[in-house]
């Protein structure tokens, strides 16, 4: 009766209902990655509405567009069953956007890669540089002090004006508690001697020949 009891039991287990697959990630299309947008059109002197394209992903059924300003860190949400969507925008501004996939039979989600843009308000003007991209440290990783109590710190920059003067490198051990430690830096990467042992949080503020700027993200790591 035991063995019974048991087959029916995987019988039911065995015909139960098949998983719900998870969203997938869309490919970004437009606008392009690290370029001016030429392609938006002009609503006023101080607006543009541009228009935001991606692929088709799998398991997904409604997608949210994330478009921030990188000099405000104002957002703009758009929710659409499309694969695109135009949006009106503060010209004059770097931007960067994702989107995340969603499903309505599942709260799992999954973002595309972030995109960033440049806004164009008038041709004459000078570009905000993009906000650095940090490489390293890696964001919540933990990284081994050299023989000199040193991290390397390393990141990418663009400006479309290629006028970049120098970068900023901000530390501290709260995200809200930075400090300048480093200024007028040259290269793309340099070195600070930390403690063992502690969580830190760094920033990379870019400045172009006009004393145009721009921050990065806030990444973390920790010492050992």
């Amino acid at each position: 009766m035991k063995k019974v009891f048991l087959f029916m039991i995987l019988i039911y287990l065995g015909c139960g209902p098949d998983p719900i697959p998870d969203p997938e990630s869309v490919n970004l299309v437009a606008p392009n990655n690290l370029e001016s947008c030429t392609t938006a059109s002009r609503v006023n002197d101080l607006e543009r509405q541009v228009r935001f394209q991606w692929t088709a992903a799998l398991n997904t059924d409604q997608y949210e567009l994330i478009i921030e300003n990188t000099l405000t860190n104002q957002q703009f949400r758009s929710t659409t069953y499309l694969l695109n969507v135009s949006v009106i925008l503060p010209a004059g501004a770097p931007y960067r956007w994702f989107v995340r996939s969603k499903a309505s039979l599942t709260t799992v989600t999954a973002d595309s890669q972030t995109w960033s843009f440049y806004l164009e308000d008038s041709p004459e003007e000078s570009h905000f540089p993009f906000p650095a991209k940090l490489i390293s440290p890696e964001n919540n990783s933990t990284v081994t002090l050299n023989v000199s109590g040193e991290v390397l710190f390393s990141w990418q920059a663009k400006d479309l004006d290629e006028d970049i003067e120098s970068y900023q490198l901000y530390i501290g051990n709260s995200e809200d508690q930075l400090s300048l430690k480093r200024d007028g830096i040259l290269q793309t990467q340099t070195s600070e001697i930390l403690e063992e042992n502690s969580e830190y949080f760094w920033q990379v503020i870019t400045i172009d020949e006009n004393q145009n700027q721009s921050r990065s993200k806030v990444f973390s790591f920790q010492t050992d």
